[in-house]
């Protein structure tokens, strides 16, 4: 799908950045104040008295803050700006000054307790009239603030009426000839609208109502009106008005009124000439209504609607306000009327579309094509001329970053076109300048005022969460869960006492999404959004309000150290060559909460020059950037990233001091794989998040991780990363975490929101080898649970079915669970309902192992599905799944490995899917249909040259039951050459190489899909030759009959045995005059059975 935007100059316009990280501070400062006035600090009254006139005096300035922030920064007096940044400074100062008491307070003998480069306060507040002098020294400097507040009247702003052009204005008067890419979507909409063939049926139609959303400088407008113009002559009423981020509402239904009566001629109303003129001279009223009331505005629409049909435009919609009162003018008289509306809110999109009484579409508009993208580009810079070649490679870099936005390409496109020469080295320069700060030009500061209406309509909050995203660099995938617990450890998600701010932080991240600000990445099956990117130049606006408010300062090489280090709030070290850009001689960097460092920072700078670091990512970390961790008191959120090298991987070692961060309350650790959890990890008793991933695992790790568990009461998300290392040492711990929330258990990165492909291969190992003990109806506040485990058993789902707050449920099972499938009931052993809060549902198995019985899961909404066709088949017979009982289910998705499979097993696979009567949501993958089977290859065919020269040919065989598929070679064999076991607790597949009567090389296999523990690769001499082949037939989990284990004889020697080897033994000898040239046999998911071919010599 493409979309269009038009090719002609725009108009310039101011930058409007909203002055908010001043009030972003104090939001936070605020209620530290008020807790320092609890008897929990106990201060004297003279500093009690202080600390409420610094309450007062900052929430007033606070309530002015807000006034500021709705005026643009062009507008306001330099004075008052100045006043702004100073309110600011001064607030992270106090709140520096009020932690570093509140932590020396709680204890921390480690407490460092300077501020500003200076000692402001004592390293413990034995004497509490330190503080007070503290406060006396913060009072006075609030109250000479609050004197310029009011010599430079703050207070008597008002924030003006919006004076300068809208920058889209253009796009409604632009030649259709000059626009891009719009006929195919043009096109679309207007099907979408029903118009294509509407004839005579157009009577009955309900309203019509189409909200294009998307980000802003998307197209939204211009596409619109394209469709709009195109339209309006087929309907006796149109109107088109823009609603905006401050609407007048009156004005706007003026002018609907205005335009819909406008079009209505006067042979409609009535022959006689009286009424004719009666309706000319009201109709010249309209255009004065301001004396109206909105009633009587609605009224006269509505009747001048009421026999008529029309078509409606309701351009840049920000909230549903507007909505409600522009549908009071909607008459519903079924005549095909059609609206159309943009948005850059998802959520208000669906909401309007959502009426009882209109037809509603909520269409997303995509990016333009890179075709698109390119004519755009060109036409800007070089009209009709085209690309020198030696500017072709820069700018589809420079295309590549824009990602099909047209605000952004215009935007480059005319920052290049003013250059004087077009240069490669102007080119490049403009491109390694995206995402972190171009040049001003009228086209930057137009893409910046767009983005800027975005940002202000965010609350203060918001505001902040959308400018912290810059710390990252660009391309840059950054995790759901890490990003709203960096938020949470920086203060910049609050709420009341009994909120629970991660789930506030989750409708931060889901609204910033919706809003069109940030893009969603890795959607796992439930369509959850597991984390997101930031538009290179959604990055770069971020990025240039961030450097004009002090919230984040960025060091890549390319930007010299600020002049004034104490402006420096949060740090970002991105620099690939290594070099942090820190001055040596800088001994303290007194106000940085966030320090990331995203590059191989060899040189990083000494720890202990941050003594307020709340949060600390080291991306590519080694033993020496987290030297002096341990001093870090104020951390709340500590994250480390291995560093890979191409010949070893380092090994971290975290300080045994680590347990004097009292107040860390994230520790991620999950992609680190730290050489052992030191000892005082039990101390850390403030941990929330706890995700860890081990070199190695023996037996003090694990004891150590029990003593974790058991002392860390306040644990709410547990992360155990363990690819290879069993874990049932946790299963009949005796412990109960009252908070758990999220538990997650895995054996490889993110598996619980990969598809079936990212794999290959199912897991072979577990690290639980059944549920935990400990899984069970404790768990009061469990809403979260991805576990893997190697057989499930029917208490199992009991116990999982009992959690009274679960809701998202991942669970995989290396085995079939049992002969007969599982139930998942609707009640548990007792007379609760059974997962009666679960929401999402995705398991995984070989074979499908569960059964849905009537009344199971009745909240269950989105359900996914992987499982082995061919497994399935063998073990279960059937496809019936019981998805007919799942009552509320709206989205099913199912992931089918179709190795093996016939053709027809595949297809009832599928046809069970589709058996609900709810008719929810499909979406069912097949995956490896290139080894998929004809269903006819069940019968092993005649070898093709099978004759009468080849009489001596022979078969043995085959040993093994029937299970799996029937697999055997097309070509008759002459010699044998090579064969590859891939071997683990059984034989689980098998390949084999030959040479034909022409000396052709042929390879059959692999029989089997699993790669195994083993892989033993046998190469038979020229002189050598295969004589025997044993081994031995048992159970493997649900399966009865599996080769189980293989020795092969040779004439020089024997090879294996290969698996283990349990089950009843079997020998297939060659003739002392023949040898073993080829095989035969049956496979599914391992080696069923296995026969083989002889030969005289």
């Amino acid at each position: 799908q493409c979309t269009s935007y038009w090719r002609g100059k725009k108009v310039g316009g101011k930058m409007e950045v909203v002055v908010s990280a001043s009030a972003g501070v104090l939001e936070a400062l605020l209620p530290k104040l008020a807790k320092m006035l609890t008897d929990e600090y106990k201060l004297h009254k003279g500093a009690k008295e202080g600390v409420q006139y610094i309450r007062d005096e900052l929430e007033s300035m606070e309530a002015a803050l807000a006034k500021v922030s709705e005026v643009p920064p062009d507008l306001l007096d330099k004075q008052v700006k100045l006043w702004a940044t100073k309110v600011r400074k001064m607030s992270y100062n106090i709140e520096d000054t009020i932690d570093s008491f509140m932590v020396s307070s709680s204890g921390s003998s480690t407490a460092c307790c300077c501020v500003g480069g200076k000692s402001l306060l004592p390293r413990t507040y034995k004497a509490r009239g330190d503080i007070a002098a503290e406060i006396e020294r913060i009072k006075k400097e609030v109250e000479e603030v609050s004197k310029r507040r009011e010599r430079y009247k703050v207070d008597s702003i008002v924030a003006p009426a919006p004076s300068a052009s809208d920058p889209r204005l253009l796009a409604l008067y632009e030649d259709e000839a000059k626009l891009v890419g719009i006929d195919q979507s043009r096109e679309e909409i207007i099907k979408l609208l029903s118009m294509e063939g509407e004839g005579e049926g157009a009577s009955e139609q309900k309203l019509k109502l189409i909200s294009i959303v998307g980000p802003g400088g998307m197209g939204k407008t211009t596409l619109a009106n394209a469709v709009y113009q195109k339209l309006e002559g087929k309907f006796e009423c149109t109107a088109f008005v823009s609603v905006s981020l401050q609407p007048n509402m009156k004005n706007i239904l003026s002018s609907i009124l205005r335009q819909v009566t406008s079009k209505i001629k006067d042979d409609e109303v009535d022959n006689d000439k009286n009424k004719r003129v009666r309706r000319q001279e009201s109709q010249k009223h309209y255009g004065n209504t301001e004396t109206w009331s909105e009633k009587e505005i609605i009224d006269k629409i509505r009747h001048a609607l009421e026999k008529r049909r029309y078509l409606i435009l309701i351009d840049d919609i920000w909230d549903e306000k507007p909505w409600k009162l522009i549908k009071c003018v909607l008459a519903e008289n079924k005549l095909g009327n059609k609206v159309i509306m943009t948005t850059r809110n998802v959520d208000v999109a669906r909401s309007c579309c959502s009426s009882d009484k209109v037809d509603g579409i909520v269409h997303e508009l995509q990016p333009l094509s890179d075709c698109d993208s390119e004519q755009l580009f060109y036409y800007k810079i070089f009209g009709n001329y085209g690309c020198p070649a030696e500017l072709k490679v820069v700018s589809q870099k420079i295309l590549e970053k824009c990602e099909g936005w047209p605000l952004g390409i215009i935007a480059i496109a005319s920052l290049l076109a003013n250059k004087p020469t077009q240069t490669k080295d102007q080119w490049c320069s403009v491109y390694n300048s995206i995402s972190t700060g171009l040049e001003n030009n009228h086209g930057v500061k137009d893409m910046r005022l767009i983005l800027s209406l975005s940002y202000r309509d965010m609350p203060l909050q918001l505001r902040a969460c959308l400018l912290y995203l810059s710390i990252f660099p660009e391309d840059q995938i950054i995790g759901r869960d890490d990003l709203i617990r960096r938020w949470i450890a920086e203060d910049l998600v609050r709420g009341r006492q009994d909120d629970n701010l991660y789930e506030l932080g989750d409708k931060y991240f889901n609204e910033l999404i919706n809003r069109s600000m940030i893009q969603p990445t890795d959607v796992d099956a439930f369509g959850r959004a597991q984390a997101c990117k930031v538009h290179d130049l959604v990055l770069e606006f971020i990025t240039f309000l961030s450097a004009e408010e002090d919230f984040v300062t960025i060091l890549n090489g390319q930007q010299p150290f600020p002049p004034q280090p104490d402006s420096i709030h949060r740090l970002s070290l991105r620099n690939s060559k290594g070099e942090h850009g820190i001055p040596q001689a800088t001994k303290r960097l007194p106000h940085v909460r966030t320090l990331f460092v995203s590059s191989r920072a060899n040189s990083m700078p000494p720890l202990s020059i941050f003594p307020v670091l709340r949060v600390l990512e080291l991306e590519q970390c080694t033993r020496r950037n987290i030297r002096g961790v341990e001093i870090l008191v104020h951390l709340r959120y500590l994250r480390l990233s291995q560093a890979y090298h191409y010949y070893y991987d380092v090994c971290i070692k975290l300080p045994e001091e680590i347990g004097n961060l009292q107040f860390l309350q994230t520790l991620d650790l999950k992609e680190a794989r730290i050489k052992e959890l030191p000892s005082t990890v039990v101390h850390l008793r403030q941990v929330r998040v706890l995700e860890i991933s081990l070199r190695k695992w023996d037996k003090r790790c694990e004891e150590r991780l029990l003593q974790c568990l058991c002392n860390l009461k306040q644990l709410e998300a547990l992360y155990i990363f363990a690819p290879d290392y069993s874990l049932d040492f946790m299963l009949r711990v005796d412990w109960a975490p009252s908070h758990l929330r999220r538990f997650t258990v895995c054996a490889r990165q993110n598996e619980e929101n990969a598809s079936l492909t990212a794999f290959v291969h199912w897991l072979a190992f577990s690290p639980f080898s059944t549920l935990p003990k400990w899984i069970n109806s404790s768990l009061s506040h469990l809403s979260n649970l991805s576990i893997v485990v190697k057989i499930l058993l029917q208490e199992d789902i009991l116990s999982l079915g009992c959690l009274p707050a679960l809701c998202s449920l991942y669970l995989q099972v290396i085995e079939a669970p049992t002969k007969e499938r599982l139930e998942i009931t609707e009640r548990t052993g007792g007379h609760a309902i059974a997962f009666c809060c679960l929401v999402n549902f995705r398991f995984m198995s070989r074979a499908m192992g569960l059964v849905f019985r009537p009344g199971a899961m009745k909240g269950l909404q989105r359900l996914s599905l992987t499982f082995d066709v061919a497994e399935t088949k063998d073990v279960y017979v059937d496809f019936n799944l019981g998805l007919e009982n799942l009552t509320s289910l709206q989205a099913l998705d199912v992931e089918l490995d179709c190795r093996c499979a016939t053709t027809s097993e595949v297809q009832a696979a599928e046809d069970a899917t589709y058996l609900n009567a709810r008719h929810p949501t499909f979406h069912v993958s097949r995956h490896f249909t290139e080894d998929m089977r004809c269903d006819q290859e069940e019968e092993i065919p005649e070898l093709e040259t099978m004759r009468v020269e080849d009489a001596g040919l022979a078969r043995i065989g085959p040993c093994g039951e029937g299970g799996g598929r029937a697999c055997d070679i097309k070509v008759v064999p002459q010699r044998l050459e090579s064969v590859t076991i891939y071997s683990g607790s059984l034989v689980e597949s098998l390949v084999f190489s030959y040479r034909d009567h022409d000396g052709k090389r042929h390879t059959a296999g692999p029989w089997g899909s699993h790669p195994g523990e083993n892989n033993d690769v046998i190469h038979l001499e020229p002189s050598e030759i295969l004589k025997e082949v044993s081994g031995t037939v048992g159970s493997y989990g649900a399966l009865t009959n599996v080769i189980t284990s293989l020795t092969l004889v040779t004439s020089a020697r024997t090879y294996g045995p290969f698996g283990k080897g349990d089950g009843i033994p079997f020998s297939m000898e060659a003739a002392s005059n023949s040898s073993i040239i080829g095989f035969f046999g049956r496979s599914g998911w391992y080696l069923d059975a296995i026969g083989v071919y002889t030969r005289p010599l």
